[in-house]
């Protein structure tokens, strides 16, 4: 319980947020039901009875029976239906009430009125038939990896870079099996059985040319002389091809744009780099293969300031994952991709990736990863070893 009101009380002193609301009084049933549906359907949060837009407290003139009230709106005005916290405390002498909804595994929910909303910042709005589709997405009710790509077919594949992969995983030569090619292409969920079209992911991983079909799907590196955007741009790259191409090439980049000085420890020259390319390359794989790629005009980005490098990811964080719990859940929502690249050896699917990231860049500078969500984007910031 202390725990939980020091939580309303920092919660008030930062203000609302993607994760907060503030209100004044209980408001009209559908107006709340729509906030709780907002927050659950987004990253979760809690709504602050009592507390003006401002922070300022005003508190609540009557809670009696306000815990039942609102019970029963996330029972009878919520499909399906939520079951918050509810939590009654006095700050400054007067009562407020906080209710914490969770990021919900059974998403979408929607109001008995039969609307989607989400959170936007500080607000609500109802979701659009895209963002509905990423909550889909996101829940894994849908594998948007395994959706057919319009329009393609089997010639829009590099069976070479299919061929390699069979021989590094299966040690096998896909002109020698004994099914034919788009068989054993469908077998693998490269191509759509139906149509033949050729999946998300089979285009992303094995395409001749990913970007004809998704633009977005680059990466996007700037190096800044300075500590923000504004100051000199050294370099910028725009990053194509397959993904584990992709992988290849922003690794060697960043390589190219880190310092790399040296110290003489006894009779030897020891050489150090600003960041743990272990903790980099992690970072780049878990955003490559996590990412929403349903999202269009939004690519990967990475900044390499002068003190950090920051790592623009599109897309909320999956299903049940917040930043609360990102150390300890596993979840995905690109199930194709994260099989392609673990067999590959790109990844691990022991979900201890973050761990990780956190690990090395203790040991190579004593700080650790910042991770933060910016309204439809993750954001991973490592700051630099100063030596």
């Amino acid at each position: 319980m202390l725990k939980f009101f020091e939580k309303i009380k920092k919660n008030i002193i930062e203000g609302e947020s993607l994760f907060v609301e503030f209100k004044e009084a209980l408001p009209n049933i559908d107006d709340f039901a729509a906030e709780i549906c907002a927050f659950a359907n987004t990253e979760g949060g809690m709504i602050i009875l009592g507390v003006k837009d401002n922070g300022e407290i005003n508190g609540l003139k009557e809670t009696k029976q306000l815990e039942e009230k609102i019970m029963n709106i996330g029972r009878q005005n919520i499909l399906p239906e939520i079951s918050p916290n509810f939590f009654i405390s006095e700050i400054q002498n007067k009562k407020i009430a906080a209710i914490e909804i969770f990021k919900s595994p059974f998403r979408p929910h929607q109001t008995n009125k039969g609307v989607f909303y989400i959170r936007v910042g500080t607000t609500k709005r109802k979701a659009s038939r895209d963002e509905l589709g990423r909550i889909y997405q996101d829940a894994g009710i849908i594998s948007y990896d395994q959706c057919s790509v319009k329009e393609s077919s089997l010639i829009d594949i590099d069976q070479n870079k299919v061929n390699q992969y069979f021989h590094q995983v299966y040690n096998k030569d896909i002109y020698n099996e004994s099914i034919d090619i788009e068989q054993l292409f469908c077998n693998l969920k490269i191509l759509k059985q139906e149509d033949l079209t050729v999946t998300v992911g089979g285009i992303l991983l094995f395409g001749k040319d990913p970007q004809k079909f998704f633009p977005q799907a680059i990466i996007k590196l700037a190096v800044f002389e300075g500590n923000d955007i504004t100051s000199k741009m050294i370099d910028k790259k725009e990053i194509k091809q397959t993904l584990p191409l992709q992988i290849d090439e922003i690794e060697k980049l960043i390589q190219l744009y880190m310092k790399k000085p040296s110290k003489i420890e006894g009779f030897k020259r020891i050489y150090k780099t600003e960041y743990p390319i272990e903790a980099i390359r992690e970072v780049v794989v878990n955003a490559i293969a996590h990412r929403n790629y349903s999202i269009y005009g939004s690519s990967i980005r990475i900044f390499m300031f002068k003190n950090r490098i920051e790592v623009y990811s599109p897309g909320r964080l999956p299903n049940t994952i917040t930043l609360n719990n990102i150390l300890y859940a596993q979840q995905t929502r690109n199930h194709f991709i994260v099989r392609i690249l673990s067999n590959l050896n790109y990844m691990e699917t022991l979900g201890m990736g973050i761990q990780k990231i956190i690990r090395l860049m203790k040991e190579n500078n004593n700080t650790e990863p910042k991770f933060e969500i910016l309204d439809e984007e993750f954001k991973v910031t490592l700051m630099r070893n100063l030596f």
